[in-house]
C-alpha cells in the first residue's frame, strides 16, 4: 500500500498544473494535497469559558488512512493549541465534565470497536469508560459529573437474551451437526438453519430497511440509552424494546432526560418516519411521550434552568423538502403540561447546529442561507432573529460561553480553521493554523457569486473560480460542477468540493457552480419546486447559468466538461441526454432509473416522497424523469463512476447506463471502485480519493486539451 501511495503522489505531480515561478512563487492545488489538509470538528468550550476542546483529521499518506486526534487551546491568552491524544487512532466527540476537570470521548483506540474514554484536561493518559460489546457512542455527562449518559445498539437477539426471554435458537443447546440437523427433526432443522442466519450465512432478510450505506441489514439491531456511574462502570440500560432511542440530554438538576425513540404501536420502525419527543426520569422510569403532531424530532436539549427543551423538527408531510425548524417544549405546571413553539419557521431556511446562550435567554444556530452558513441568534423574549456571524463562508459547527462564540470555518482561501469571537460576532481572531502553513506556499482562487434569470423568470444562484492563470485576452475550458441531494447547497463553505474546485481551477478551467431549483437555501418553495420534477427545470437552470458566464467570460465553448454525483450523477447524465454542448462528463454514483432505484438503493424513499408514487402507480412519471429513458440519445463522452458497496445508489445504476452506451458504441468508460460507500468522495480510502480526482481531471483532459497545448501554467 505504502508503494502505491507513492505512485498517486507521482501521477498527483503529473496531472497537476503547477505554477512555480509565478508572480508570488507560488505552487498550485494538486490532488495529492488531500494528505496535507487537517479539519476541524467536535467543537466544544469549557465550563469556565477558558479553553476550547476540538478534533482535528488528517490523512496519513503511509497507512492510507485517517487518523483524528484531540487539541486543546486557551481561549484568552492566544497560546498555541496543544494537542491532548496521540496514535493511530479516531477520537472523536469531546465533552467536558462540569467541573472542567475530564473530558469523555469516543474512540476506537482499544482494538474493540468505538468506546467511551475519559482523559484528564491538563493530560496524562485515557482510560476506556465502557466496554460494549457492539460500541457506544454520544456521551452526556450529569450535571453533577458522576455518571454519564451514552448509547449502543442491541441486536433482537440479545434484546430478548437480556430479558431472559425464552429462545428458540439457543433452548436446544449446542447445534447439531450438519448432517444430524439435516435429518433430523424439523425443529432440528429449524433451529441450524436459524443459526446459519444468525451468522448471515446465508443472510435471510425479513424486514423493510435491510441495506445499510455499506452492507446488508439482515440483522435488526436498536440503538439504546445506558447511564453508566464513574465510580462502578457498570452500565444501566435505561430504555427497553426493539425500537431507536437517541439523542439523550440530562435535565439541570439531573433528575429528568430529553431523549428521541421511534415507537409507534403496532408498526415497525422500519415503516415510519416519525420520531418522537420522550422524558423519563434519570434512573429509568416509564418514559413519557410529549406528542408533537405531523413533526419529526431530534436533538433535544434541556434549557440550562430545566423549564424547557429545545428540539429539530421536520414536518413529516413535507418529507424530505421539509425545512429542519427549532422549537421549544416549555412545562407550565411541573412537566404535566406543556407548550410548543416554533422559533425558526419565519426564516424559512433549515437550521443545523444549534445551542442554548448560557444565560437561557437566546438560542444559536447555524443555516444554509444563500449559499453561505451564518451562525444566527433568536431572542426568546420576543423572536428577533439576527445573523451574528456572516460571511462568504460556512460555519460547520460552534459551541459558545458566555464571553465566547467559538466556530469551525471553511472558506475559499481555506478548508479549516477555528475562529473566536464575542457572542454578537465581532472582535474574531482566529485561534488555528491548521491549514495556514502549507495554504502560504499555494495559490487558492476566490469564488465570485452572482445571479442570474433562468429560463422562466426564476433567479438563481452561482459562482465562478478563474482558472489559475487567467488571460482575458484568450479563451479557456470550463467545467460545470453540480451538487446532489437533490436538496443540497453549495457556496463558499463547502469543505467537500474544496479540493476538486481548486484542483481544476488549477488545471486550466473555470468552475462554475450554482444552486439550483430544488436547494436549500432559498426557502421551502424554491426546495419544493423541483417535485416530481428532477430533470429539467435544474437541468435549464445550470445551461442557463452556462450561457450567462459564456456571455460574460472569454470561455471556450468547445471545451467545456460537466460532472456531479449522487442526485448530480442523475442530472449530469440526464443533462448530456437533451444537450450535447459538452465536450466530455463524469457521472459519479447516480440515479438513473428511478424504477430500479426504488429497489436497489438504500435512499428508496426519494421515489414516493419526490414523485408521490410508488413504481406500480405511476410508471410513467419514473420512466419520463429517468435518465436512462435518453440514453439512447447521449453524445458526449461519458465516464461513469460508481463503488462496489454503495448501498445508496447501487452499482447497477451505472451498470446499466454503461451497458446501454456501449451497446450503442458511444464513448463510455466505467471505473467502479472497490471497498467503497456511496461516500468515497468525502470519507472513502485516501489513495481512491485521490484516484477519483486524477481519474476526473485526465478524463476532461483528454477531450479538452487534445487538439491544444496544455494549460498555461501547468508548463511555467
Amino acid at each position: 500500500m505504502r508503494g502505491l501511495a507513492v505512485v498517486a503522489l507521482s501521477l498527483a505531480a503529473l496531472f497537476s498544473a503547477q505554477l512555480e515561478g509565478s508572480a508570488q512563487d507560488r505552487r498550485t492545488v494538486q490532488a495529492n494535497d488531500l494528505y496535507r489538509i487537517r479539519t476541524a470538528s467536535s467543537i466544544a468550550i469549557s465550563p469556565d469559558g477558558q479553553r476550547l476542546a476540538y478534533v482535528v483529521t488528517q490523512v496519513d499518506s503511509i497507512d492510507n488512512a485517517y487518523y483524528s486526534h484531540i487539541w486543546l487551546a486557551n481561549v484568552n491568552d492566544g497560546g498555541p493549541p496543544r494537542q491532548q491524544t496521540r496514535g493511530k487512532v479516531r477520537d472523536r466527540n469531546p465533552v467536558w465534565s462540569p467541573d472542567g476537570s475530564t473530558i469523555a470521548f469516543v474512540s476506537n483506540r482499544g482494538g474493540n470497536g468505538s468506546q467511551i474514554y475519559i482523559l484528564a484536561s491538563d493530560g496524562g493518559e485515557a482510560w476506556a469508560l465502557t466496554d460494549m460489546s457492539n460500541g457506544a457512542f454520544d456521551p452526556v455527562w450529569s450535571p453533577e459529573g458522576d455518571r454519564l449518559l451514552f448509547s449502543s445498539e442491541l441486536t433482537t437477539r440479545e434484546l430478548l437474551e437480556q430479558a431472559s426471554t425464552a429462545d428458540s435458537l439457543s433452548s436446544t443447546g449446542e447445534r447439531s451437526a450438519a448432517d444430524t440437523a439435516m435429518w433430523g427433526s424439523m425443529t432440528a432443522i429449524r433451529n441450524w438453519l436459524a443459526k446459519n442466519a444468525e451468522n448471515e450465512e446465508p443472510a435471510v432478510i425479513t424486514r423493510l430497511d435491510f441495506q445499510g450505506e455499506r452492507q446488508l441489514n439482515a440483522l435488526e439491531s436498536w440503538a439504546h440509552i445506558y447511564t453508566i456511574d464513574l465510580e462502578e462502570k457498570k452500565p444501566r440500560r435505561l430504555t427497553d424494546g426493539p425500537f431507536d432511542f437517541f439523542d439523550p440530554s440530562f435535565s439541570a438538576d439531573g433528575w429528568s432526560i430529553a431523549f428521541v425513540a421511534n415507537v409507534t404501536e403496532g408498526i415497525h420502525p422500519d415503516y415510519s418516519v416519525k420520531n418522537d419527543l420522550y422524558i423519563m426520569g434519570s434512573n429509568g422510569e416509564e418514559p413519557r411521550k410529549l406528542a408533537i403532531p405531523g413533526r419529526s424530532i431530534s436533538d433535544p436539549t434541556w434549557s440550562p434552568d430545566g423549564r424547557s427543551i429545545a428540539f429539530a423538527a421536520r414536518d413529516t408531510a413535507d418529507r424530505s423538502a421539509a425545512n429542519t425548524v427549532i422549537g421549544t417544549v416549555e412545562f407550565a405546571d411541573g412537566d404535566e403540561t406543556f407548550e410548543v413553539s416554533w422559533l425558526t419557521s419565519a426564516l424559512d431556511r433549515s437550521a443545523r447546529v444549534y445551542r442554548w446562550s448560557p444565560d437561557g435567554s437566546s438560542i444559536y444556530f447555524t443555516a444554509g442561507v444563500h449559499g453561505t452558513v451564518p451562525i444566527y441568534r433568536i431572542r426568546l423574549s420576543d423572536g428577533e432573529i439576527r445573523q451574528m456571524v456572516s460571511g462568504e463562508r460556512g460555519v460547520l459547527d460552534f459551541d459558545l460561553s458566555s464571553e465566547n462564540l467559538a466556530y469551525v470555518v471553511t472558506e475559499p482561501a481555506n478548508p479549516s480553521e477555528i475562529y473566536i469571537a464575542d457572542p454578537a460576532g465581532d472582535i474574531e481572531r482566529r485561534v488555528s493554523e491548521l491549514n495556514t502553513g502549507w495554504l502560504s506556499g499555494v495559490h487558492v482562487q476566490p469564488h465570485n457569486g452572482f445571479y442570474f434569470r433562468s429560463f422562466d423568470g426564476r433567479r438563481v444562484q452561482g459562482w465562478l473560480i478563474e482558472p489559475v492563470g487567467y488571460d482575458s485576452a484568450r479563451e479557456h475550458p470550463l467545467a460545470l460542477e453540480i451538487h446532489g441531494g437533490p436538496h443540497s447547497m453549495w457556496g463558499p463553505g463547502e469543505r467537500t468540493m474544496w479540493l476538486e474546485f481548486q484542483l481544476l481551477s488549477a488545471n486550466g478551467y473555470f468552475v462554475l457552480y450554482t444552486t439550483p431549483r430544488g436547494s436549500s437555501g432559498y426557502g421551502h418553495d424554491f426546495k419544493f419546486a423541483i417535485q416530481r420534477a428532477w430533470g429539467e427545470g435544474p437541468m435549464r437552470d445550470v445551461l442557463t447559468a452556462v450561457d450567462t458566464v459564456v456571455r460574460n467570460h472569454p470561455v471556450d465553448e468547445e471545451r467545456m466538461v460537466v460532472t456531479g454525483g449522487s442526485y448530480a450523477g442523475y442530472l449530469t447524465a440526464y443533462l448530456v441526454g437533451h444537450d450535447h454542448r459538452f465536450a466530455a462528463a463524469v457521472a459519479q454514483r447516480g440515479v438513473y432509473d428511478l424504477a430500479t432505484f426504488f429497489g436497489e438503493g438504500n435512499a428508496w424513499r426519494l421515489v414516493p416522497w419526490e414523485f408521490d408514487a410508488y413504481p406500480w402507480e405511476d410508471p410513467e412519471i419514473l420512466r419520463e424523469e429517468s435518465p436512462v429513458t435518453y440514453a439512447h440519445l447521449i453524445q458526449t463522452p461519458l465516464l461513469i463512476m460508481h463503488s462496489d458497496r454503495d448501498l445508496r445508489t447501487g452499482v447497477s445504476q451505472s451498470e446499466m447506463l454503461y451497458r446501454t452506451l456501449k451497446v450503442l458504441q458511444r464513448p463510455v468508460e466505467y471505473v467502479r471502485y472497490p471497498r467503497e460507500g456511496h461516500d468515497l468522495s468525502r470519507s472513502g480510502e485516501p489513495l481512491l480519493r485521490v484516484d477519483r480526482l486524477l481519474r476526473i481531471v485526465e478524463f476532461f483532459d483528454r477531450y479538452v486539451y487534445r487538439e491544444s497545448q496544455q494549460p498555461q501554467q501547468a508548463s511555467q
